[in-house]
């Protein structure tokens, strides 16, 4: 979603979308979930500063919680920052928490209607991009964040704001954000042990589906290969307007409808 003050009115069709997604949450027997995969805003510089769309966001979401809902929460390439403790402020309350949320590792499997489903934001997958692979790896690690987190408010502002900045110029120079590879994407369902992913971040919504194995009918072992699906959650942008919520019922729903094998 990339929220933040610069587009309002992006920040408003989501929480609209959210408002209507949220009380129409059909009630039974499990508790509905709402998964944000990460790059939930444009940055965020630690769990001491909230800028007021976080607040509206999180007070949405504490409600939805507290009325028997549950909220997952995954980092993005733009907020890998939230939930992480302050060095200088243990005591801060961590944003999943004011939340009524919990954050998940990135890449995780939860079980849908007896189907095995991986949720992932997506950057990690994205492995020819060698000089993002190598920053994810630096700014990912307990030193950086710390040094990071230890630094004033305003500094860090500045610091994220010039990232952003580097980041829309690079784009503007490849007119894209790098897109996944193949191979780390099947090697990764296949250490999961599931046919399905969903995954946000390359800003290209589109279901994908392809067979594993040798060839359409059996795999070189003689074992009858596979589908697999992977879904690309659209990005939300004001130009031109789009973005969308998936019910993961409606994914597993199309997968079940794919022949396998």
């Amino acid at each position: 979603m990339h929220l933040d003050g610069t587009y309002p009115s992006v920040a408003q069709r989501f929480l609209d979308l959210l408002d209507v997604t949220l009380a129409a949450a059909p009630a039974g027997f499990e508790a509905p979930c709402l998964f944000l995969l990460g790059d939930i805003f444009e940055y965020w510089i630690g769990d001491d500063h909230l800028p007021a769309v976080a607040q509206t966001l999180a007070a949405r979401l504490s409600a939805f919680s507290r009325s028997g809902g549950r909220v997952f929460l995954m980092h993005g390439n733009r907020d890998f920052l939230l939930g992480v403790p302050m060095p200088l402020k243990p005591q801060a309350t961590r944003f999943p928490a004011r939340c009524g949320a919990t954050l998940l590792p990135d890449p995780v499997v939860i079980e849908v209607a007896g189907r095995r489903v991986a949720l992932s934001h997506g950057d990690a997958l994205c492995t020819d991009d060698l000089r993002y692979q190598q920053w994810r790896l630096q700014c990912r690690s307990a030193h950086w964040q710390q040094q990071f987190l230890s630094r004033p408010v305003k500094e860090r502002l500045a610091m994220a704001r010039s990232l952003r900045q580097q980041s829309m110029q690079a784009q503007a120079v490849t007119e894209t954000i790098s897109g996944v590879n193949q191979a780390a994407v099947d090697a990764l369902m296949t250490q999961l042990d599931t046919g399905l992913l969903i995954h946000g971040h390359t800003h290209q919504p589109m279901l994908h589906h392809w067979q594993t194995g040798a060839g359409a009918g059996t795999t070189a072992t003689g074992e009858r290969s596979a589908w697999r699906l992977r879904w690309v959650l659209s990005d939300w942008a004001a130009e031109p307007p789009r973005g969308g919520v998936l019910p993961i019922t409606a994914a597993t729903g199309t997968a079940d409808h794919w022949p396998r094998g």
